[in-house]
């Protein structure tokens, strides 16, 4: 019964291998190295760490590579093959590809003469077109012919010394700002610098008779009058008295506090006179002040009321 006997160890046998201890899995998550909260179940909480933030690391800067030089181009505009032969000028026992011409075709015979001689009539059609100065008609004129420049119409009813305005009565600048009343173009390169003076001096002088605010020096308007208004197609200047109240009537046309001169020409044929008298109308909603003054071309003030009743004053019997 040696079952239950157990064997003697010997000094010469090898030594028996420990058992291998099973390490922890690694956590998930870095901790904090805290002590820790202890758990009802005896575990440690502790607090995650943020990961470290590793800054990025500049590369070296590769070396510049060389740009692409295109392959050079023959005389016809095709890129030459650097494989293909140079032509030395021998070539090898190359063929004529073109016979000399010696006045007689493959059969011997003399060849036939492919264009008449010129008996001294020529072409009459040819001849219709001569006088070409060498460009050719389908060009359209661009080389040889100077384009002419069509000048625009001057105005018949106003005089271009006080404004200049075309054959349709419009200043020859682009509009700058449009509403359901009028289009607005600028004073500059309309009037000239001394009669804007002249309608800004003579409307502060009625301003400061009305107690009313002052019109400032820009933005001066030209304002030319839709044909849905009271007075279709009519000229005016414009002045405002502060920039909120430039930008009201600009954009709606409805302007508080009106700062309004109307060229009234005395001849609106054209025909006769082109003297040109200034309409003024000021307005302020706010005092309930509305005024009207006339003024001829010479400066002299003709009344209180439109330029129309003052150069018509029978105006109500018409």
């Amino acid at each position: 019964m040696t079952s239950g006997l157990s064997l003697p160890v010997l000094a010469n046998d090898p030594p028996k291998k420990s058992a291998v201890k099973e390490e922890p899995p690694k956590p998930k998550f870095d901790y904090v190295d805290e002590e820790g909260e202890v758990g009802r179940s005896g575990y440690v909480y502790k607090h995650v760490a943020k990961p470290k933030f590793e800054e990025p690391k500049e590369l070296p800067k590769g070396e510049a590579k060389e740009a692409h030089k295109p392959e050079p181009k023959d005389e016809h505009g095709k890129a030459s093959d650097p494989h293909a032969k140079k032509d030395d000028g021998h070539g090898e026992h190359k063929k004529e590809e073109k016979k000399k011409d010696d006045g007689h075709d493959a059969h011997g015979e003399p060849k036939k003469e492919e264009k008449k001689k010129d008996d001294g009539h020529g072409d009459p059609k040819k001849d219709a077109k001569k006088g070409d100065d060498g460009h050719g008609g389908g060009h359209g004129g661009g080389h040889g012919k100077e384009a002419k420049k069509v000048e625009p119409t001057v105005s018949k009813v106003y005089d271009s010394a006080v404004i200049k305005l075309d054959g349709a009565n419009r200043p020859l600048t682009p509009v700058v700002q449009s509403n359901v009343y009028a289009d607005y173009f600028l004073c500059r390169k309309t009037i000239s610098t001394k009669y804007r003076d002249t309608i800004l001096a003579e409307m502060n002088t009625f301003a400061d008779r009305m107690g009313l605010p002052r019109a400032q020096e820009l933005p001066c308007m030209i304002k030319v009058a839709k044909p849905n208004t009271k007075f279709p197609g009519a000229v005016f200047v414009e002045f405002y008295i502060d920039d909120k109240s430039a930008l009201q009537c600009l954009r709606t046309g409805e302007c508080g506090s009106t700062r309004l001169m109307m060229l009234y020409p005395k001849d609106k044929t054209g025909i006769k006179s082109k003297e040109i008298y200034r309409s003024y109308v000021l307005t302020d909603d706010k005092k309930f002040r509305r005024a009207n003054f006339c003024v001829s071309p010479d400066g002299h003030l003709l009344g209180e009321k439109n330029c129309y009743v003052a150069l018509n004053p029978d105006w109500l019997f018409n």
